[in-house]
């Protein structure tokens, strides 16, 4: 026959049960609170609006404040492009801030092209929900931007969209973490700068200065004006042919019909920026001279090749289409 539990027994029993059921409540409350309702999961819901596209749910879960200037990549393929490059995102564990209760600082790690990067969140509680979870806010802020300034263009590249600029500037606003790449290409110049990391919400703009560097199809126009040049140079028959750097100078008498300049070997330009335009190194033409002499003294002819290396200077004019060489001395 079989011992009934007495009432205490079976009171002591279900108070324990009780206990048990409590405890394991409110373990699932604050694990439902921490892994639902916490700060780290708002840092991640950002980032998920972020890599969408999604720029209008991310500046509304992030109460922040738009700075003045193209919004290009705030929203859709823009946003994307620049959330595109951040890899391996994750969030760290929310940490409290000293002196303050409600507020907690979130780190996120990640990489941009294999190179460790983090930023960090700060966010409130605003209260509770349903009694148990609380509600975290981000503490509003205002978006970082980029300041991108390029000369000979009025338009950049901003991850492969474009950006109109104003006496050679614009800021781009961007969310964090952001990754931007900048360029523009003209027939006679380029410029490129890939690769920048916005990772935090700085007040002072980050600066992006693309340098202007020529282009090969400015390179060889220059060098087709300047061998056009020298070849104007050697059709002249006279020793000192004018307006060129070429000359020869001789007591001897010479036939006029016998004087031939041709050019052994061409400069190769060099173009330079100087005190913000852009200018032409020094040239060195190596040319030959094809002469008869007459020894004013016997009368005898002697026909002499002259090999003599000659230089002079050349101003460059340029535009982003447009250019001109003109020779302006010799040596």
């Amino acid at each position: 026959m079989s011992e009934r539990l007495s009432p205490t027994r079976v009171a002591a029993t279900w108070a324990a049960a009780l206990v048990v059921l409590a405890v394991m409540a409110f373990a699932a409350i604050a694990l439902v609170n921490h892994n639902t309702f916490g700060p780290a999961q708002k840092v991640k819901e950002l980032q998920a609006h972020l890599t969408r596209g999604e720029g209008a749910a991310a500046l509304g879960l992030l109460h922040a404040t738009v700075p003045k200037g193209n919004a290009l990549l705030l929203d859709g393929e823009g946003l994307k492009a620049a959330s595109a490059d951040i890899k391996d995102f994750t969030v760290g564990k929310p940490e409290a801030v000293t002196g303050a209760d409600d507020l907690a600082t979130v780190t996120a790690t990640y990489s941009i092209h294999g190179v460790a990067q983090q930023s960090s969140y700060q966010l409130e509680r605003t209260g509770r929900s349903w009694l148990f979870f609380d509600n975290w806010s981000f503490v509003p802020t205002t978006l970082p931007t980029v300041a991108i300034s390029a000369n000979t263009t009025n338009e950049v590249v901003v991850n492969s969209r474009p950006a109109p600029l104003v006496k050679g500037k614009t800021t781009v606003p961007v969310f964090v973490p952001a990754v931007i790449d900048t360029s523009f290409a003209t027939p006679n110049f380029s410029a490129d700068s890939r690769g920048l990391a916005v990772t935090g919400f700085s007040k002072k703009a980050t600066e992006v200065k693309l340098r202007t560097q020529p282009t090969k199809k400015l390179l060889d126009e220059v060098n087709k004006q300047i061998t056009a040049y020298l070849d104007g140079c050697a059709q002249q028959q006279v020793l000192m042919p004018a307006g060129c750097p070429m000359s020869y100078s001789t007591s001897a008498r010479v036939r006029s019909d016998s004087i031939h300049w041709s050019i052994v070997d061409y400069p190769s330009a060099a173009i330079v920026a100087y005190d913000g335009s852009w200018a032409l190194r020094p040239l060195t033409v190596k040319a030959r001279l094809d002469v008869t002499e007459q020894d004013l003294r016997t009368g005898r002819y002697t026909e002499q090749t002259v090999d003599d290396s000659f230089g002079f200077t050349a101003v460059l004019k340029a535009s982003t289409t447009k250019v001109r060489v003109t020779p302006v001395s010799s040596e």
